[in-house]
């Protein structure tokens, strides 16, 4: 459906950089505060380190890639050529896929708090955005 109108070089870059942000989001920048939120035990923790980061690693790369590239996707339906407005579809995104859906959820059914939603949802409306004005840019 999208495949004439879509740059694959754009997402891939797209998907690097959104991958890079989540690994200093979740570790260097701020990993201490989201184990604490996310009551994530040291066991768990260890176990992850010694069996390793690279299957995880990748299967969300391959997720961030198919994210990014039906983000492209809608941004060429939309005919969007300011990257002003890549970033408020990116906002809308949020809204409707991941803070009132999923992230929600997560509070409603999974008991999680309402930090970890705050943290979780500052992460993927700054991710969302970010993605939204570097597809319109690099376009």
């Amino acid at each position: 459906m999208f495949d004439s109108y879509v740059n694959t070089w754009t997402v891939l870059c797209v998907t690097v950089v959104s991958f890079i942000l989540g690994f200093l989001w979740y570790g260097p920048l701020f990993g201490k505060q989201w184990v604490k939120l996310s009551r994530v035990s040291a066991t768990h923790l260890a176990k992850s380190k010694k069996e390793g980061m690279a299957k995880p690693a990748l299967l969300n790369f391959i997720g961030t890639f198919i994210m990014v590239y039906i983000f492209a996707g809608f941004i060429s339906l939309l005919d969007i050529v300011n990257p002003f407005q890549g970033v408020v579809l990116g906002f809308w995104i949020w809204l409707a896929f991941f803070a009132c859906t999923t992230l929600l959820g997560g509070v409603l059914w999974e008991g999680k708090s309402w930090n970890l939603f705050v943290f979780n949802a500052l992460y993927w409306i700054v991710n969302l955005m970010l993605i939204g004005f570097l597809i319109v840019v690099w376009s």
